[in-house]
């Protein structure tokens, strides 16, 4: 009740000023009113102009086109996504996903390397110049060729047996007598003999081609690796 009659009061005074004086009051209170109730849009206004951290995101689409935003994308793509920072430089690469057959495909060619190399440092600390591997494959080529001579005289002695029971063969069926059974079986032996023999005489060509071809690859290796040094 005091509050009330103090406020009554006030106004009966007020009513006493100058217009202009009323005037300049009544605009006072209200700017300070307002600037009461719009505190806290202030205030929120004033956190939102605050600068943040902004992220740009960057990544290429499956169609190979560059895209930016400022938001990363709803499914990562397979060669991944890249974070810049406010002043467009990399903050951050993430490893790109790779599918089972990429993974597989980095393996093998580690492995190769890997095996390249054990080959280079096995290369440089068996020979210092090429002529020591003409000398090496010129000595791996006799063997073999020792070993073809040996089964040329081993087809040299069959053929003989092998002719002999096949007339035997045919001197019984000449006769329409019945073929006995152990020349059957020794014609099939001989004949088996001589084929894997034959097999064997064409395996150790096609290895005597191979001892010079891996010559020459070495002697260019070893060529290479000297020359790099």
């Amino acid at each position: 009740m005091i509050y009330w009659g103090i406020w009554g009061l006030g106004l009966i005074w007020m009513r006493s000023w100058p217009k202009y004086v009323l005037t300049v009051a009544n605009t006072e209170f209200k700017r300070f009113y307002l600037m009461q109730c719009n505190l806290p849009i202030f205030l929120i206004l004033a956190l939102l102009a605050v600068p943040v951290s902004a992220k740009l995101y960057r990544w290429v689409d499956e169609t190979g086109r560059v895209q930016y935003s400022d938001k990363p994308p709803v499914t990562v793509p397979t060669s991944g996504v890249t974070e810049l920072n406010k002043s467009g430089t990399v903050k951050a690469t993430p490893a790109p996903i790779l599918s089972r057959e990429e993974k597989e495909k980095i393996q093998n060619e580690q492995a190769r390397q890997k095996e390249q190399q054990r080959k280079d440092r096995a290369l440089l600390q068996s020979f210092s110049k090429p002529g020591e591997i003409d000398l090496i494959r010129d000595r791996r080529i006799e063997v073999v060729q020792s070993a073809i001579a040996a089964n040329t005289i081993r087809i040299q002695n069959a053929i003989p047996r092998k002719v002999r029971l096949e007339t035997q063969i045919a001197r019984h069926k000449k006769a329409n007598r019945a073929v006995p059974g152990d020349l059957t079986e020794d014609l099939a032996i001989i004949q088996k003999e001589v084929s894997n023999i034959e097999e064997d005489i064409r395996n150790k060509k096609k290895e005597i081609e191979n001892i010079k071809l891996k010559a020459e690859e070495d002697k260019k290796r070893l060529l290479e690796l000297k020359s790099s040094k």
